[in-house]
């Protein structure tokens, strides 16, 4: 679902995902250009901060002292996705019941639990004693 806007965008066959291609980037350009423009950005965006959020999951688990953490930690993030995803549509609606903006609030809205969450995992891997910084 979140990458709903560029699988639009990219076609099948090899030229239309050039063509594709070439119209992401230029979208990226300026994201104020449209609404096309400024769904592809937010979409965009969306995916950095989930790449974030994945290699710091990532970083914690691998720092996760033993098997009872590591099930916790994944139990948590399990969870988290789900309260992300339906806090977003209990915000954004239903993809059917909205306009040509509902790319644009759905994917700021993801984009921005997604941040809080790197944020709090950052937090907890720094454990009790604190961040070293």
């Amino acid at each position: 679902m979140r990458r709903l806007i560029v699988c639009t965008l990219l076609a099948a066959s090899a030229p239309a995902f050039a063509e594709g291609q070439g119209l992401l980037q230029e979208s990226l350009k300026d994201c104020d250009k449209n609404q096309l423009a400024m769904n592809v950005c937010a979409s965009h965006r969306f995916d950095l901060a989930d790449q974030a959020l994945n290699q710091q999951y990532k970083q914690n688990l691998a720092t996760s002292q033993d098997a009872a953490t590591l099930t916790r930690l994944r139990e948590a993030q399990r969870a988290w996705l789900i309260f992300r995803d339906k806090d977003c549509l209990a915000d954004t609606g239903p993809r059917a019941e909205s306009g040509s903006i509902w790319p644009l609030l759905h994917f700021s809205c993801l984009e921005k639990h997604t941040m809080r969450r790197t944020e709090d995992l950052k937090l907890q891997a720094c454990g009790l004693e604190g961040c070293v910084k």
